[in-house]
C-alpha cells in the first residue's frame, strides 16, 4: 500500500513551512513574554508563512508546566518566561489542502541567549529520533510507544505522555473532509488514530510522533511526522534524520 504521492508532497510542503515558521517563533521568543505573548508570536508567524488555518491552534507551555500532559492548553497571561526556564512550543498551522504539526522544546538565558540545554532536552530530541529511525513498514504503531517507553526507562526519565505519543495525519478524504482541517484533529482522538501500547495495526500513512519526556519537574518533547508505505519511511519536511529537532533562523 503506497500514500498518494500528491497527497505526501502537499504535507510536506507545509510540514516545511511550518518549520519555518517556527524559526521565526524562535528568534522572537525572550525572557519576560508570557505564554499568551509566545503563542500571538506563534499565530504571526504562521500568518507569514501564508497559513490561513489549524489544524490546532498553538500550545505553549513555560516553567514547571512543561511537565503537565494536559491535553487542552490554554496560554496563561500570567505565566511568563524567566531566564532559565523551559518553554514547549507545539503549533499546527493550516490551509484548505493540508497542514503541518512541529513542536520543540527550548530554554533561553537573559535577554534572549541560548544556554546550556538541561539533559531532558537532549534526551528528548534523541527519543524522537530513535522512534523516527526504529519506524518501517513491519513495525506496528504500538511497537513505536513501546519503544519510546523502554528510551525513558532505560535514560531514568519519566515517559510523561503515557496515553500516547503522537497520532495520525489525516488527509482531506472521506468523513475528514467535512469541516477540513479542524474534523481531521478530532478524528485523530480516535484509539485507532493514536501511538499507544495496544495499536496492533501496521503502521501505514502518515503519522506525528511527540513523545514527552519529564525529570524533576521539568519536560521536553519534540515533534515531527512521518511517512510510511510499502516503500519505507520518509521524513516530512525534513532532508535528513539528523535535521530532526532543529530549526532555521528567519
Amino acid at each position: 500500500m503506497s500514500t498518494d504521492p500528491a497527497v505526501t508532497e502537499a504535507f510536506d510542503s507545509h510540514q516545511r513551512r511550518a518549520i519555518a515558521a517556527m524559526g521565526r517563533v524562535l528568534a522572537g521568543v525572550q525572557v519576560g513574554l508570557s505564554e499568551v505573548d509566545i503563542d500571538e508570536l506563534c499565530r504571526e508567524a504562521c500568518k507569514t508563512e501564508g497559513f490561513t488555518d489549524w489544524f490546532h491552534p498553538p500550545e505553549v507551555q513555560v516553567g514547571d508546566r512543561t511537565a503537565e500532559n494536559a491535553i487542552w492548553v490554554r496560554a496563561s497571561d500570567s505565566v511568563r518566561l524567566k531566564a532559565g526556564d523551559v518553554v514547549t512550543i507545539d503549533i499546527g498551522p493550516a490551509t484548505g489542502d493540508a497542514y503541518g504539526d512541529i513542536g520543540t522544546t527550548v530554554v533561553l538565558g537573559d535577554a534572549g541567549a541560548a544556554m546550556p540545554e538541561p539533559k531532558i532536552l537532549g534526551v528528548a530530541r534523541e527519543c524522537l529520533r530513535g522512534c523516527i529511525a526504529f519506524t518501517s513498514p513491519m513495525k506496528t504503531v504500538g511497537e513505536i510507544f513501546v519503544y519510546a517507553r523502554a528510551w525513558a526507562a532505560n535514560h531514568a526519565v519519566t515517559l510523561a505522555s503515557e496515553r500516547s505519543i503522537g497520532h495520525a495525519l489525516l488527509p482531506s478524504e472521506g468523513l475528514v473532509s467535512m469541516n477540513f482541517p479542524r474534523f481531521a484533529h478530532g478524528f485523530t482522538w480516535l484509539r485507532r488514530h493514536q501511538v499507544h501500547f495496544l495499536n496492533p495495526q501496521r503502521i501505514r500513512g502518515m503519522w506525528a510522533y511527540r513523545p514527552l519526556l519529564a525529570k524533576g519537574g521539568v519536560g521536553a518533547s519534540f515533534e515531527e511526522a512521518v511517512v510510511i508505505d510499502d516503500d519505507g519511511r520518509r521524513i516530512l519536511g525534513r532532508d535528513h534524520l539528523d535535521e530532526v529537532g532543529t530549526f532555521p533562523e528567519p
